[in-house]
């Protein structure tokens, strides 16, 4: 005699095969569709990974701009930072503040907090600038009865738009290098 159960067993375990079937399949597909890994071969001095360790972040004025600052460093850093600095990252911050939700005694409940970066990758041995772009993000917090808690809210929005900023900007520099890797088929020139 078998059990209500074993319907629902056997169903299980067929999706689980199906699931699995078709994570194999579309690995092979990416696989044959000529897909590489954006950080992979970090061994090598012309990966991705090295040659973002090899970006030096200028100084960004404001607290924002300090905030910035380190966690580029920290995402450059991964492999140490230790290594010879042949790039610098200059870039250029506007924030501003815009009121969103307006009450009928006209005080503002919810702010957006935009943030506008221009960055400059600059090769160090020539002064030539090797990519440029600009990126943005906006962010939003609310504004409550407390004073502290809307300064932290603030705080808390511009930390968030620092962070999404960074991971923009090393995103597309790492495309940068990745798409300089693919098309000469060498390293960087330095």
């Amino acid at each position: 005699m078998s059990s209500s159960r074993d319907p629902d067993c056997r169903v299980l375990a067929m999706a689980r095969a199906i699931g699995g079937v078709l994570l194999i399949g579309g690995l092979l597909i990416a696989g044959g569709c000529g897909f590489t890994p954006l950080y992979g071969n970090r061994e090598s001095d012309a990966s991705v990974p090295a040659q973002i360790d090899r970006i030096e972040v200028s100084p960004i004025g404001g607290r924002v701009g300090l905030q910035l600052r380190n966690d580029l460093i920290d995402r450059f850093s991964a492999r140490g930072g230790q290594g010879e600095k042949l790039y610098r990252l200059d870039i250029i911050l506007n924030a501003r503040k815009e009121g969103l939700a307006i009450q009928q005694d006209e005080s503002v409940t919810r702010f957006n907090y935009r943030l506008f970066g221009n960055f400059r990758l600059i090769r160090l041995a020539d002064r030539q600038v090797m990519f440029e772009d600009n990126t943005r993000t906006f962010v939003a917090f609310n504004v409550v009865q407390s004073d502290f808690a809307t300064l932290s809210a603030e705080r808390d929005a511009e930390e968030r738009a620092a962070r999404d900023l960074g991971a923009e900007i090393a995103t597309r520099l790492s495309l940068y290098f990745k798409r300089l890797d693919r098309e000469s088929g060498d390293p960087p020139p330095f």
